[in-house]
């Protein structure tokens, strides 16, 4: 349950996207799939505009710098 008005969701993992698709790739049955990609979640936060989500920080390319140095991070701010 998120606050009305500015509640923030944060998805992250410290080792990065590029790190779950070799862990995917390296056992599917443990890892069914890697992490939405920017895309995937703009995609999905149309599809369901009643949720009321906007993502305020867009994850960086799985095979990016940014996601080599930063790690995975999604926010989404419900508004």
């Amino acid at each position: 349950l998120l606050r009305p008005n500015g509640g923030k969701l944060v998805i992250v993992h410290p080792q990065g996207a590029m790190h779950v698709i070799g862990q995917h790739q390296a056992n599917p049955v443990m890892v069914s799939r890697g992490l939405p990609t920017a895309n995937e979640w703009i995609d999905l936060i149309e599809k369901f505009s009643d949720w009321g989500l906007s993502l305020e920080h867009v994850p960086a390319d799985p095979r990016s710098d940014g996601d080599i140095k930063d790690g995975y991070l999604a926010v989404f701010k419900k508004t």
